[in-house]
């Protein structure tokens, strides 16, 4: 069978080009198993074109398509778009797996997936290619004439090293490294222990059974570097996982053994309650160049009572003091534009951040995702402006959100002002880089 994959990834700011690993386990999975595989990136602004030109080209048997809540508008459009080829389609993704009540409302699409899908979706194609029943595949929603068929989903995978290696020729990797300044990303988890109100993960967490969080074995993701570093030009390596230092002996582990077998600068994302001054000298002496952590906002009581994120503005700069002690270069990521944020609250971003100096900091804007607690907010409080709903702009550049303290004309200031406020009187070269970057 041909499965055909579809990555939209329309309207985001620009920068490095960026590689989807669900799409990479889903198709390393099929090609293990016999199957076809091809993938069309939707970059830029919409334009089907380029998919329907590999419709026709690779002639597909299944289409899946990958979404989160500020694409499905483009999704939509393409079901549309591409409805008269008759191939039959797939939707996957956190915003369907919160949202499953899409698929009824969604012309053109004939299943969605919830949750992890590497086995749902082998099932399913093997069922299709054999021309047996597809509506009793555990994981998915399926509709069918006029009715929708849902499943319950399979336990987590237990073991992910099961899994092959992501398929990195789906894409052109060695692009993207270069994109990234030489940079290859790698992930040696699944899941998020936290429960962040704007984030996914709380609800992704719930809809299966078994541990949501799993890390691969140290040998596993070891290996798979070697691979990559062995077949690509690389320099540095990103290990993207939500939080890579929650279990300690696994970060020690690691670390030993990438001295000795990788010994290249790579970087992490964690949060400030897994690390101390000793942790984050194992990082450093393995070869850690930068950390990456999530403050989102620095109002202490705002973050914890709003947010769910109960670190105190003590700890997080700590942590940071110990990194730059290290030797560590840090990043921050940083949310404006929250249901019941001010300007005000806002500021207390501005002075952690200014208070920590770190390397680099990230701006975005809040972006109110079906199945969180906090989109329940806005929902509730009348926040989301439904006419502005399916408006397009550069993903989380602006705000459908009509706030009665903060407007969106403050929001939109607070974010191109961000980093220039943190850095001016402090670092004049980053003030004037990040003042640039987030300018129109």
């Amino acid at each position: 069978m041909k499965v055909l994959f579809v990555y939209p990834d329309i309207n985001i700011r620009g920068g490095a080009l960026s590689y989807h690993y669900g799409i990479g386990s889903l198709s390393a999975v099929l090609k293990k198993n016999g199957h076809q595989t091809a993938m069309q990136h939707m970059f830029g602004s919409y334009n089907p074109q380029a998919v329907i030109n590999k419709i026709e080209d690779f002639k597909p048997d299944v289409i899946g398509i990958t979404t989160v809540s500020f694409q499905f508008k483009f999704v939509k459009r393409l079901l549309k778009d591409i409805k008269n080829y008759g191939v039959f389609t797939i939707c996957g993704g956190p915003h369907v797996s919160l949202s499953s009540y899409e698929l009824e409302k969604t012309d053109g699409l004939n299943a969605i997936c919830v949750g992890e899908g590497e086995f749902a979706l082998l099932e399913l194609v093997n069922a299709l290619e054999k021309k047996e029943d597809i509506t009793n595949i555990k994981n998915l929603w399926v509709k069918k004439d006029g009715k929708i068929y849902s499943n319950p989903c399979r336990p987590f995978l237990e073991d992910i090293d099961i899994l092959p290696y992501v398929d990195r020729e789906l894409f052109d990797f060695q692009k993207i490294i270069y994109s990234d300044y030489d940079r290859a990303e790698f992930m040696a988890s699944r899941g998020c222990p936290y429960s962040c109100t704007y984030c996914s993960n709380g609800g992704l967490r719930k809809i299966a059974e078994g541990r949501y969080v799993r890390f691969r074995s140290v040998k596993s993701i070891i290996s798979e570097i070697k691979d990559v570093i062995t077949n690509y030009n690389v320099k540095s390596i990103y290990l993207n996982d939500d939080v890579f230092t929650i279990n300690r002996n696994y970060v020690q582990e690691f670390c030993m053994i990438y001295k000795e077998e990788i010994n290249i600068p790579f970087e992490i994302n964690t949060r400030v309650e897994n690390l101390d001054l000793e942790l984050l000298q194992i990082l450093k002496d393995a070869g850690c160049y930068r950390i990456a952590m999530g403050l989102e906002q620095g109002y202490e009581k705002f973050r914890k009572e709003v947010l769910n994120r109960p670190m105190s503005n003590a700890k997080i700069e700590e942590a940071f003091k110990f990194a730059k002690q290290v030797g560590i270069k840090t990043k921050t990521f940083n949310i404006v534009g929250f249901p019941f944020e001010t300007p005000k609250i806002h500021m207390g971003t501005i002075d952690l951040n200014r208070r920590i100096q770190q390397s680099s900091a990230v701006i975005y804007i809040y972006e109110p995702y079906p199945g969180t607690p906090l989109y329940k907010t806005c929902i509730d409080n009348n926040f989301i402006e439904k006419e502005r709903e399916n408006e397009e702009f550069v993903s989380r550049t602006d705000t459908i959100l009509k706030l009665p303290m903060f407007p969106r004309s403050e929001i939109l200031k607070c974010y191109k002002r961000f980093s220039w406020r943190i850095y001016r009187g402090k670092s004049f070269k980053r003030a004037v880089i990040f003042k640039l970057y987030y300018s129109k």
